[in-house]
């Protein structure tokens, strides 16, 4: 396996951003590929560290890409135009810099909490990027999230990203899946004890009505953390074989 670390000054965000991939080694030149998303307070290393990625990029034959995106939960705000970032340059260029497909097919993306809020909003918005969309305990109304005594995010911090009612409502998944109405495959994982299950079981009912035999919903043992999401990643690999 090749353990890549890219790190450049990016033109949106004009500092240095990082991102590390998993490459096989299976002298491929169009790799099937799954993005990675982290979760809040993560950064580009954050499944390495926790999980058995590297083994599981090798027995699926995969290549994983995990950006680094701080705490900008995966949207444009005044301070930083991270989805902007993602989208219009960070993907082109990890395409143009390794060997990975560029067919939709090909190309699923993935993340747990606040990443897995990225990956709905990521893969929803860009149907013609993304094939299948996966998330583990994703963040599925932000504004409850906000609001549930055991976010880790202090509200001063939410609200400086959505820094208005107008700007939650258009970030809801609800919201963004309704306007690009994609057909895509997703899948969402949470585990029974997790202090959004409810807000995940909501948005279960929402998405199999609207997706029907399109949607995978998952509910497994665990609550909001690492050892559920270790214990769930393989179904994502699997899932998008």
């Amino acid at each position: 396996m090749s353990l890549i670390n890219i790190s450049y000054r990016t033109n949106y965000l004009h500092t240095y951003f990082k991102t590390t991939a998993i490459i096989p080694d299976t002298n491929e030149n169009n790799y099937r590929t799954l993005w990675l998303l982290h979760g809040y307070t993560g950064d580009d290393s954050a499944w390495i560290r926790h999980t058995n990625i590297e083994k599981l990029a090798r027995e699926y034959n995969t290549a994983v890409i995990m950006p680094e995106a701080r705490n900008a939960f995966y949207t444009d705000s005044n301070f930083i135009p991270y989805y902007s970032y993602f989208v219009d340059e960070l993907i082109p260029k990890i395409q143009s810099l390794l060997p990975i497909s560029t067919h939709k097919r090909d190309t699923a993306i993935a993340g747990s909490s606040m990443g897995g809020y990225g990956a709905l909003k990521i893969g929803f918005k860009n149907p013609k990027i993304f094939g299948k969309v996966a998330a583990l305990s994703p963040i599925t109304d932000i504004e409850h999230f906000r609001n549930n005594p055991s976010c880790p995010m202090a509200p001063e911090t939410f609200d400086t990203i959505f820094d208005s009612p107008e700007k939650i409502k258009v970030n809801q998944p609800y919201n963004i899946f309704s306007e690009n109405n994609s057909k895509q495959k997703v899948l969402t994982i949470c585990g029974t004890d997790d202090y959004m299950y409810e807000d995940n079981l909501n948005f279960k009912n929402f998405m199999t009505e609207k997706l029907a035999s399109n949607y995978t919903w998952k509910s497994v043992k665990g609550d909001h953390s690492w050892n559920t999401w270790t214990a769930n990643i393989e179904n994502v690999f699997k899932w998008i074989q």
